[in-house]
């Protein structure tokens, strides 16, 4: 028998069929993410890398709650998480506390004169 404390953690992030259409003029709709799922562990990074209109940004933009999808499930250290956009300061700043995203363009986003590192550290200390 395996003992509670020696079994692994819940990931940091587990994703599991995550899906988002857009509606198109007249009839139908766009797919842009379908059946999404990955597992990142504590410590863990990932990269979403794909072409131009691949869903990327879409997918991010689910994770942080900027997107409502149509299916699929977010957990953040194992505990699922709603994926409807937050309403109110408290509910915006609760959501970041867990997870944000970096822009595309760092030299929009981050100082420059800085390391990743830097950036990151003054950001949590003043939030």
């Amino acid at each position: 028998m395996t003992n509670p404390s020696e079994q692994d953690p819940a990931p940091l992030l587990a994703v599991e069929g995550l899906r988002k259409t857009y509606p198109l003029p007249g009839k139908g709709r766009l797919t842009a993410a379908d059946g999404i799922g990955f597992t990142v562990p504590a410590g863990g990074s990932l990269g979403i890398v794909g072409e131009s209109g691949s869903g990327k940004t879409t997918v991010a933009r689910m994770l942080v709650g900027l997107v409502r999808p149509d299916a699929g499930t977010v957990r953040v250290e194992g505990r699922v998480r709603g994926l409807a956009a937050p309403r109110g300061g408290a509910a915006r700043l609760a959501r970041a506390r867990e997870i944000q995203m970096v822009f595309q363009d760092p030299y929009l986003s981050l100082d420059p004169r800085l390391t990743a590192r830097r950036c990151l550290t003054t950001a949590l200390r003043l939030h």
